[in-house]
């Protein structure tokens, strides 16, 4: 199998890249952090020196990265995508929102590069467990050539037709759900712990119930209740995302009292600590509002 470029290859990224490398599929990696860089030579990867060398290299290449700017200056300035040797396909797997994906694909396709707008689901746990999912848009015949490659880390791929920008829509409409669950169980179950249920029991009786979510059957056994508060990606990523869907929900002239709301305690819960800290220490947050002890940090 020809060998595929993978550009950013942090928490999601980096996961993204070792499923594929699992499943026979050769990854020339870059990333601009050269410990994440290292980590995934170690699993396998190729490793580029820059993001011209891997669309110099390679005809597919994937992108996974942080927001709207990064993705617009990776795929369009110097030494970018659109200037690459032999790139044919772009993938950004990114969350950016609809506009920047349709902007991205305009002017990627005077270039003779196909982009298909390829958000993900379900995250670094999903991704590990094999049934993260995919949402695709863009020309068919680019999704036909790299249907085998999603079909090798992806659970299920969902193709949204040929409109770029369809896929972030339906990616933002999840992450608005999903952050608010995840800010929900949080200060539920800090306040639990407030009342002297412990955690295990608090989630538990969650789970039981009708208060089940992704963050209670899956986030917090994973992650919070043995203090793995690292691996998920910067708390800013879920400000951006519910960001992103406010502008989607605006530009369709739709009301979203919820996602407003949601949006502005992401924004607080960002501002209570240092920047880039990981997603889930939004629970020491919650914690500290319920006046409960911090899960202890076992990194």
């Amino acid at each position: 199998m020809e060998t595929v470029g993978v550009i950013g290859v942090g928490a999601m990224g980096g996961a993204i890249a070792a499923r594929m490398i699992q499943h026979g599929v050769p990854v020339l990696a870059y990333d601009v952090n050269p410990a994440v860089l290292a980590g995934m030579k170690a699993r396998g990867a190729s490793v580029a020196t820059s993001v011209r060398e891997v669309v110099d290299r390679c005809e597919i290449v994937f992108a996974c990265l942080p927001n709207a700017e990064i993705c617009k200056a990776v795929a369009l300035g110097e030494g970018g995508v659109a200037g690459g040797a032999k790139v044919k396909i772009y993938l950004d797997m990114s969350t950016m929102g609809g506009e920047p994906a349709s902007e991205l694909a305009a002017a990627l396709e005077k270039k003779g590069i196909a982009f298909i707008d390829a958000p993900v689901v379900g995250g670094v746990i999903a991704t590990e467990a094999g049934n993260l999912g995919i949402l695709t848009a863009g020309p068919q015949a680019a999704f036909a050539r790299v249907k085998p490659i999603l079909d090798s880390f992806a659970g299920r791929v969902f193709n949204l037709g040929d409109k770029p920008g369809m896929a972030q829509v339906g990616k933002v409409v999840n992450n608005a759900v999903g952050y608010a669950s995840l800010y929900a169980s949080c200060e539920a179950v800090a306040v639990g712990l407030k009342a002297g249920i412990d955690i295990e029991t608090c989630v538990a009786i969650i789970n039981q119930g009708s208060g089940a979510n992704f963050h209670t059957q899956r986030v917090f056994p994973t992650y919070i209740i043995p203090g793995k508060f690292y691996g998920t990606g910067a708390i800013e990523i879920g400000v951006k995302d519910v960001k992103c869907f406010l502008a989607e929900a605006k530009r369709l002239g739709a009301q979203t009292p919820m996602a407003k709301s949601v949006s502005a305690l992401g924004v607080q819960v960002a501002e209570s600590g240092p920047a880039g800290r990981d997603t889930m220490t939004v629970f020491h947050y919650f914690c500290d509002l319920a006046g409960v002890p911090r899960r202890p940090d076992k990194a």
